[in-house]
């Protein structure tokens, strides 16, 4: 069971009870203390050697922590990138305000500068040769971003917006992309408006 869904599932079923209590709380902290360390872990491995080459008993020597508690929060390595990317898209689709309307401008600024907190991270990414397993994380959890993000209800669940999710999504996950490639090194807000500005003057090319 992955760590992210075991912390959730356990929230679910705590409010369906009336709540938590004090040993409950304990819990969800030693949980959310043991994945941290264990990512943080992982990521200082990272910087010395190749991610392919890094074991499970590395990473818990490295996090100071039992092969136990490892396995009691991933099944595999594998897993720590996936949660960890998984709980970022969840961080940007908590941030990010609802839409009136598309507004590339508002979109490009929100969306580049929420990555750039995550600069170290992504540039490691990249220098490991993981960059599919990140835009991958990313796309998977478009369609649930665009949702949350439009107010009007008729369009959340109908086939029309799937299609729209795949369509901006894949286009600002390789913009994304080619953001880390060049190092991250201009600043969100410079590289967000170059986005924009290029994006606008095609869309509207022919009115």
């Amino acid at each position: 069971m992955e760590a992210m869904n075991l912390f959730c599932q356990f929230l679910r079923k705590r409010a369906g009870q009336g709540g938590t209590d004090f040993s409950d709380i304990i819990w969800i902290i030693r949980i959310r203390e043991s994945a941290r360390m264990i990512e943080n872990a992982l990521f200082r491995l990272m910087e010395k050697k190749p991610y392919t080459q890094i074991t499970v008993s590395e990473i818990t020597r490295k996090a100071e922590i039992s092969r136990r508690t490892f396995y009691r929060l991933y099944r595999k390595k594998d897993e720590i990138l996936h949660c960890y990317l998984e709980k970022l898209c969840q961080r940007y689709q908590d941030e990010v305000p609802s839409l009136d309307r598309y507004d590339i401008s508002q979109i490009s600024q929100e969306y580049f500068s929420f990555w750039y907190q995550y600069k170290d991270f992504l540039l490691l990414m990249y220098r490991q040769g993981l960059g599919e397993r990140v835009c991958s994380e990313i796309n998977r959890a478009a369609l649930s971003v665009i949702q949350s993000r439009i107010k009007v209800g008729e369009y959340r669940d109908c086939e029309e917006i799937r299609y729209f999710a795949d369509y901006s999504t894949g286009g600002f996950t390789q913009l994304l992309w080619r953001y880390i490639e060049q190092g991250m090194e201009q600043k969100p807000e410079e590289y967000a408006a170059a986005v924009s500005k290029s994006l606008q003057r095609f869309i509207h090319y022919n009115e």
